[in-house]
Formats: structure tokens, C-alpha cells, sequence
């Protein structure tokens, strides 16, 4: 299951709990790209910390999105997960090599809002590099 945080208009805040299906994962995009509409820069905050799975529908429908994000992966300027999970901890540092336009951290599951307000301090309006 997937809820829509309240967050600025730059920043698409997502918690995921149980199993992430595919129609979790369509809800999401469609909040991304009304934010990637809006702004040349968006951050995204991915509180995992009560989630349990993902479908395989899910896995693919986030392939797919991925590969048509290819050449806007600028765009995405900051990425928090929260989690007390720690091989996720580890994925999220992995993640933030191959994509050196990006700032990607990861935050325990006490600092949700420090997460938000982190990826808050975003300005939307810079040119992507």
C-alpha cells in the first residue's frame, strides 16, 4: 500500500506499507510527473520502513519507468529513504554512485521529518546539470 504525504509542491513523499503492487506504484509516477510538470527538479522521499515486498508487477512498472527516465535522471535531485532496515541502507548507498547529479540519503525511521525537510531545501528552479 502506498499513502501520499503532505509535502512542498517539489517534493513527492510516499510511505509504503505491507506488499508494494502495481497500482501503488502507478498512484506514485502519477504524483511524480504532476510534480516533473511542474518544476525542473524534484526530490522524492521514500519512507520503506513498513514495507514488506514488492510485486513483480511492481518491480517491472519501476523498470520500465526507470528506462524512460534515462535521460532526465537530473531531474531527480534528491533522494531520502527512511528505513531501519539496514541492508535497504545499504541498496540506497550503493544507488547514489551511478548517479552523480543526485543526493541520496538514508534516515532512520524516527527522522521522517528531518528526511522532509531535508529534501524540502531543494530549489526546484535550478537548471538541471
Amino acid at each position: 500500500m502506498i499513502e501520499i504525504l503532505d509535502s512542498p509542491p517539489h517534493v513527492g513523499a510516499y510511505r509504503f506499507s505491507g506488499q508494494l503492487t502495481g497500482e501503488d506504484y502507478d498512484a506514485r509516477v502519477t504524483d511524480l510527473e504532476m510534480r516533473l510538470a511542474r518544476f525542473p527538479r524534484v526530490a522524492v522521499v521514500s519512507d520503506l520502513s513498513d514495507m514488506q515486498g514488492v510485486s513483480l508487477d511492481a518491480v517491472g512498472k519501476d523498470l520500465r519507468y526507470a528506462a524512460s527516465k534515462l535521460g532526465e535522471f537530473g531531474r531527480f535531485a534528491r533522494a531520502a529513504i527512511v528505513t531501519d532496515k539496514r541492508w535497504l541502507v545499504t541498496v540506497t548507498e550503493f544507488a547514489a554512485h551511478p548517479m552523480p547529479n543526485m543526493e541520496v540519503r538514508a534516515f532512520a525511521q524516527d527522522e521522517r521529518a528531518l528526511a522532509l525537510a531535508w529534501a524540502a531545501e531543494l530549489d526546484p528552479h535550478t537548471p538541471t546539470p
